[in-house]
């Protein structure tokens, strides 16, 4: 356990939290250390065997801050942001760390080569997955030598799209991010047991010219799910899956947490729906990317950036609801790949002021704004 603890947090490059894998402590004291030997009974220690990684993209401090500020400014009716402040559940966690996020290209890196040392522990550059700088060394993830060397079961599960460039990090090696079909060819290679989240982009190619992606999964063993109730109605039993969110929002992703109709599957359900079908004795590793942290924070969309980083911290407490039924055999970790869009919370000309409760108002996201209201109004 102590290696496989050492190997995950090893990776854990970016700003993160995590919580779990306990050990036995050991007393130190004059009298511990005169007992004998054989005197003393080796310490039983359980094997670490579900491993849960959060990344939430584009997320850093001022993320998770300004949704543990807001939730605090509605539940205090506006009383005071600095008193009134609720923590987010990993940001309560025991343990947490940072670290710069640089890449082999920039102080500014992009989530492809971020992931990429998320996953592997080796920095490369900008819009390369899982490959060096010269791109022709390719490098093992995380997830791959699980799966190979510990024949855990692997979930990949996204708020975007599924060959996007975060959880393609866990499964493919490309040149470049964009290579989106060769992306979608490797997850099927992959042989991992569960993907959800948002739709596959381009699944017959740039050119549309190649076989559907989605048939090549069916002929390589998935079975490929698209609507809510058949989500719903997958087991274990089923075999490998790809579940596609059926209400597909911008670039065919899942909706923002501040889009989703009612009853519309959240972050959280899939990882849920991936606990229930990944369960088993011997071990998994669940990737879980809350993606539209970043679109959001690139559209410097404060209140949907907000909301789905609460939606992330949703998602988080169904691990640790498994958690509580395995804490010694459990490994949570929360992180961020890099920052977007320079979020502050509060200026000099507020007065510091910070008028969160004001976002309660935002009922939709910016993308679902430009799409509903503003292209009418162009047209």
């Amino acid at each position: 356990m102590k290696k496989m603890c050492a190997l995950v947090l090893a990776l854990m490059l970016c700003c993160g939290l995590f919580a779990g894998c306990q050990q036995t402590p050991v007393a130190s004291s004059a009298a511990t250390d005169a007992v004998s030997q054989t005197q003393q009974k080796p310490a039983v220690e359980k094997q670490l065997k579900y491993v849960f990684l959060f990344i939430g993209d584009g997320m850093s401090y001022p993320q998770f801050q300004a949704a543990a500020d807001y939730l605090g400014a509605l539940a205090e009716d506006g009383d005071g942001i600095l008193n009134g402040s609720q923590a987010l559940n990993f940001m309560q966690f025991p343990v947490a760390g940072s670290a710069n996020t640089y890449d082999s290209t920039s102080f500014c890196p992009d989530s492809a080569s971020t992931a990429t040392s998320i996953s592997t522990g080796h920095k490369t550059h900008s819009g390369v997955i899982n490959m060096d700088e010269s791109k022709t060394v390719s490098y093992k993830t995380i997830a791959e030598q699980l799966k190979a060397q510990k024949n855990f079961k692997i979930g990949i599960v996204s708020s975007v799209n599924l060959n996007h460039a975060t959880p393609a990090a866990f499964y493919a090696h490309q040149a470049s991010r964009s290579s989106y079909y060769e992306i979608s060819q490797e997850l099927i290679a992959s042989g991992f047991d569960y993907f959800g989240g948002g739709a596959l982009l381009q699944p017959t190619g740039k050119e549309k010219d190649k076989t559907d992606i989605y048939q090549l999964a069916e002929e390589g063993g998935y079975k490929v799910i698209k609507t809510q109730a058949e989500a719903e109605a997958l087991t274990a039993a089923d075999g490998k899956a790809i579940v596609v969110a059926e209400t597909l929002a911008d670039s065919d992703a899942m909706s923002y947490a501040n889009d989703r109709d009612q009853g519309e599957w959240a972050l959280a359900d899939y990882v849920k729906k991936g606990i229930e079908v990944l369960d088993n004795d011997t071990g998994f590793f669940m990737m879980v990317e809350g993606g539209k942290i970043d679109w959001a924070c690139h559209a410097n969309d404060a209140g949907s950036t907000i909301a789905d980083t609460v939606a992330l911290a949703d998602a988080v407490d169904e691990a640790l609801k498994f958690y509580e039924q395995h804490p010694d055999e459990t490994l949570i970790l929360v992180t961020g790949d890099h920052e977007t869009g320079g979020l502050t919370i509060g200026y000099a000309g507020t007065d510091y002021d910070t008028y969160l409760d004001n976002l309660e108002n935002q009922k939709i996201s910016y993308a679902k704004y430009d799409s509903d209201y503003v292209t009418k109004y162009a047209e």
